[in-house]
């Protein structure tokens, strides 16, 4: 059975030459191994410890709005009380509830 590894290294200068480094330490020189490159692009949003704050904003932000929104149409609801079909129009958002 084939064993595959996934390892990070840490950067030379440039990034060809850390690749070349650990391939002469492994693959010609020791024969450990046989290496490819895989590719990661880098995050948009800058760090990894900055993805992770976004998305915890983003799930208190997803729960305010929740809020907000059922208050709404609570308010809605109050507000038309002797129009329950014109409240369930008003309560639609591009077509859908």
């Amino acid at each position: 059975m084939t064993e595959y590894w996934l390892i990070s290294a840490p950067g030379d200068k440039t990034c060809q030459q850390t690749w070349e480094t650990m391939n002469n330490l492994t693959s010609k020189q020791h024969s450990l191994s046989v290496n490819y490159k895989f590719h990661i692009p880098d995050l948009k949003v800058g760090t990894l410890d900055q993805l992770v704050g976004l998305s915890d904003d983003l799930g208190k932000l997803d729960g305010y709005v929740e809020q907000v929104t059922r208050k709404v149409a609570t308010y809605l609801g109050e507000v038309l009380e002797d129009q329950r079909d014109k409240l369930h129009e008003n309560l639609m958002a591009n077509n859908s509830k």
